[in-house]
Formats: structure tokens, sequence, C-alpha cells
């Protein structure tokens, strides 16, 4: 090898180590900075900071923005949630994904589940689930969100998170959200059976059903309230069922207020005979002069014999 040859390619390494080198020490991108001055009232400052974002995306550049999720400031990090959905690349997901732990959520003014006031705040996790879900969705995201179903500090929380299940589209969601059918309070209850309706996931009613057997008063009442949005006959047996032998005041009320829904007018019978039974107790009275007003939009409050007059007249007329 020439003198000349060794030279060139000594000053060749040098000069890609010296490349490597600079590259490894350049300074990170802060995305929060550029969030800032994106709107700063100085036009130049402006234009350049939402050019280098728009770059960002398009090169496909995930980690400043995985970075960015790591501050303290709530709109920082809703504006790296938003940027990662538009970026195509894969690896966009990864940051996504991690921010559906418990430990990542934070109030965002967004869901995409419920008709709710933009006011309302309600939890990042439901926001990047239902982006997950635009992009494609991710194998391990509905295991993230079931882990954390039941170890939540309060309710709210727990609503959210079966929330978040819903809103990820995602079949393997329906275990955990049929899970969350058993919950003790109804919110949560309502919450996953929107997930479920999401998903069109059957067996529904069935797991309902079988919380009327549940031994915890709650879930029985719970299943009974929402045995109210399925309108079949095994439904309004069960209600009824229910409504005979329950040993539970507040099972046997949520049961009689869930058949007039179930079972339309057909139901109409029974519900009047516990207006007239004279052996019903007063809350089941009025809640049974509730079911009929709700059914028919009349009111006769809890006049039985106004009632019967009314059906004889009209029941030929209304679908049973």
């Amino acid at each position: 090898m020439s003198i000349h040859s060794w030279r060139r390619r000594t000053a060749l390494s040098l000069l890609y180590l010296l490349i490597a080198f600079s590259a490894s020490c350049a300074p990170e991108v802060d995305v929060e900075k550029l969030f800032v001055q994106s709107n700063s009232d100085d036009y130049e400052e402006r234009l350049e900071a939402r050019q280098r974002l728009s770059q960002l995306v398009e090169k496909g550049e995930v980690e400043p923005f995985a970075r960015g999720l790591q501050s303290r400031n709530a709109e920082t990090r809703v504006q790296c949630i938003l940027h990662l959905l538009v970026i195509q690349s894969p690896e966009a997901k990864k940051p996504l994904v991690e921010e559906l732990e418990l430990s990542r959520r934070f109030n965002v003014f967004y869901n995409p589940i419920r008709l709710v006031p933009v006011s309302t705040p309600s939890d990042s996790r439901i926001m990047v689930a239902n982006i997950l879900w635009t992009k494609g969705g991710d194998p391990g995201a509905a295991e993230i969100l079931a882990k954390s179903y039941g170890k939540e500090p309060d309710l709210d929380t727990r609503v959210a998170t079966v929330f978040a299940l819903g809103a990820l589209h995602d079949p393997a969601a329906v275990p955990a959200l049929k899970r969350a059918l058993r919950d003790t309070d109804l919110k949560v209850v309502k919450a996953a059976l929107e997930g479920l309706s999401l998903l069109q996931a059957p067996g529904v009613s069935q797991s309902l059903l079988e919380g009327l057997s549940d031994s915890r008063e709650e879930v029985r009442a719970n299943s009974a309230s929402a045995l109210g949005g399925f309108h079949d006959s095994a439904s309004s047996e069960a209600l009824l069922q229910a409504i005979h032998q329950d040993p539970s005041m507040k099972v046997r009320l949520a049961a009689l207020g869930a058949l007039s829904n179930a079972g339309g007018f057909s139901a109409f019978a029974p519900i009047l005979g516990f207006l007239k039974d004279p052996h019903s107790s007063a809350e089941m009275k009025e809640k049974a002069a509730t079911a009929l007003q709700e059914m028919t939009g009349q009111d006769f409050g809890e006049d039985a014999a106004r009632w019967a007059g009314w059906w004889e007249h009209n029941k030929s007329s209304l679908k049973q």
C-alpha cells in the first residue's frame, strides 16, 4: 500500500469518526420548547418552530415526541400524542401503548366514546386507546388496560379504564369488558355495555342474566338495570323472577324499573299486578306506577283501577 493511499484511508476514517461523534453530540430536540415557540407572537419564531415540528413528523422521528411524553405539562403530552398519531412509522405505537399504563393517566378535554361537553375532562387513556385504534391497533394494548381494571384509586378512574378498553375497538378487550359487567357500580357496567356494543360482542345479555345470581346485591341490581336494554323474552322472564324471588328490595326495584323497557306492553299486566297487590310495599307500588307512566306516556299515579281501565280500552291496538 502506498503512503498516499494509506493517508487517504486514514483521513476518511477520521472523517467518519468525526461525523459519528458530531451526531452523537448533537443537541436533543426539545419538542416542548418547539410547542411553546409554535404559538409565539413572533411570526418568524412561530413559523420556524412549526416547520421544525413538521419536519420531525415527515422524517418519522418518534424519539423527540416519546421524550416529550415525560413532561409534567399536560398540553405538551397531548401535543406529543397527536404528533405521534400523524407519524406513520410502526415505531410510533410503542410510546402510545406505554401511555395506557395506569400510572401514566392525566386529564384531557377529549373523549371519543361519550357525547360529553368539551369542557368535561376525561382520562387520557381513552384518547390514546382511540388513537391506537385509528393506527391499526396494537396486540398488547388490551392486556395493559385489563390488568389495570380493579387497581384504580377511585371510581372515575375505573370507569375510564373500561371506556378505554372499549375505545380500542379490539375483540381482545371483550373478556375484560364482560368482567366489568359484574362491577359493583352501575357507571362501570354502563361503560362496559357501551364498549361491548361498539364491538358487537355476543353473549352480553347472557352475562347479565348470570349476574342476577351473583352473591353481591349491587351486582344483581346492576345486572337487572342493564337488562332493561335487552328486548327479549329471556330478559323479561328473568326480571319477573327477580322481582318475585330476590331477597333484596334494591334488586327487586331495579328489576321492576327495567321490566317495562325489556318487556314492552307485554309487561303491562304483570306490572299492573304489582300495583294492585295489597301486599306490595310502598316502594314497589311507586316504582310500578312510574314504570307504567314511562311505558304509556299516561299518568294515573298509583290508581290501579284507572290504569286497568286504560289498558282494557287500549290493549287491542297495542303491540304485545
